[in-house]
């Protein structure tokens, strides 16, 4: 193994002493930032506008709920009311501006508590919880940002831009990336009062932080890594993976808004179970907070969060933030198999530069101008199907999650 390493740090050294100008198919200089085909959707992923205030007030009156139980249901076909009639898209996009053009309802959230006589009894002595019918929420995925095979997506046009070096639908399916929203049901009463369309939340792949972590195991592992954004909540809070020898572990820390003290939880995959289930621990304490369970053979993909009812958990089972992060979570489950997917063709891509250069080099150092035609010859049509890439590259959707807040201003 110490051979092994010896021998990449010597490779390593002979590459930096190595002139680049000659192989300029695989190193680039600085990608050109021209990335303006999503500056509409880019301006609206997370503005604040008046709905999202009224939203914040809610949000603190939800903090005094106590929910037992919530069911995240991703739905296998779209015949459902939240879907069905032309204007359903167009109201959601009247009651907030998170609602972008190429949101798609894909299911709803709801939820159960317990009645306010059985919260003051004993667990053991309370009855059922019971589906609480004045409120329920849907879910969108930002399709623009995830069907890569539409030509009409931001990133098919992107990968696009890209091809006299590679196939733009191979490329595209590497610059694919997951936005996800919750919101409140167009429902109201008669007098048009209520939370119709309420932005809840936002769950937000970064592939620039899911890149770090999985170049920094320096084994290829998929590190997904999420920011969720929650209206009346100051802070984004940052869902990732982390390293495991078996099984699936993501943590995330909360920042008490008023006091500055952190707590982590993680949330450990269940092994041996028929679906994907996680339970869910006070990283400080190791204890069991919650758990979220795969419903398998929903034809859909319904996925349950049970919270722990003791008292001593009630004042977490309150907090809006360790809720809703538990949500967007389980509603990230099902997409976790195809991201993790997605990540190992991009680190065996951009990994296969190495090969590249080794070959190459060897064929230059012979002076056999043959040698050296052949090669990238090869490569050429290994990077055209995308086995190997220069880069992978971001949208401005992806960017702006990265400024810096305390940057100069003109």
């Amino acid at each position: 193994m110490l051979e092994e390493e010896n021998s990449e740090e010597e490779f390593d050294e002979e590459i930096d002493d190595q002139n680049f100008e000659d192989v300029t198919e695989v190193v680039d200089s600085l990608q050109e930032l021209e990335m303006g085909s999503d500056s509409d959707e880019s301006l609206q992923m997370d503005d604040y506008s008046a709905e999202d205030i009224d939203g914040e007030k809610e949000s603190v009156q939800m903090s005094r709920q106590w929910y037992k139980r919530i069911e995240v249901d991703l739905w296998k076909t779209q015949m459902h009311m939240d879907t069905i009639g032309i204007r359903q898209q167009d109201q959601y996009r009247a009651q907030s501006r998170q609602f972008t053009a190429s949101m798609k309802v894909i299911g709803d959230i709801n939820f159960y508590s317990y009645s306010a006589e059985d919260l003051g009894l004993p667990l053991k002595e309370r009855k059922r919880p019971q589906k609480v019918t004045d409120y329920k929420e849907i879910l969108g995925i930002n399709e623009t940002f995830w069907k890569s095979r539409d030509p009409e997506s931001i990133v098919y046009k992107q990968a696009q831009k890209m091809a006299q070096d590679y196939d733009p639908a191979e490329y595209a399916e590497l610059l694919k990336r997951l936005v996800i929203k919750t919101f409140t049901q167009l429902k109201r009463n008669k007098k048009k009062e209520g939370r119709a369309g309420r932005w809840r939340g936002t769950i937000e792949e970064s592939v620039v932080m899911s890149l770090n972590g999985m170049f920094g195991e320096n084994r290829g592992k998929p590190r997904p890594f999420f920011f969720l954004n929650y209206p009346g909540y100051r802070y984004r809070l940052a869902l990732m993976r982390t390293n495991t020898i078996i099984g699936d572990r993501y943590m995330f820390t909360m920042p008490n808004p008023k006091t500055g003290e952190l707590t982590t939880f993680r949330i450990k995959g269940r092994r041996f179970t028929p679906g994907k289930d996680f339970k869910v621990y006070n990283a400080e304490t190791k204890q069991k907070v919650a758990e979220i369970d795969d419903r398998m053979l929903n034809i859909g993909g319904r996925m349950t969060i049970r919270f722990r009812g003791e008292k001593e958990f009630e004042d977490l089972n309150r907090s809006v933030v360790f809720r809703r992060t538990l949500i967007m979570f389980a509603i990230a489950v099902k997409y976790l198999k195809p991201l993790n997917q997605k990540y190992r063709k991009i680190y065996r891509a951009l990994n296969k530069k190495k090969k590249y250069l080794k070959e190459l080099r060897k064929a230059e150092k012979a002076l056999d101008p043959v040698a050296i035609d052949e090669v990238k010859t090869k490569y050429a049509e290994v990077q055209k199907q995308c086995k190997m890439i220069k880069s992978i590259m971001v949208t401005n959707s992806e960017l702006t999650l990265h400024y810096n807040p305390r940057r100069i201003r003109s």
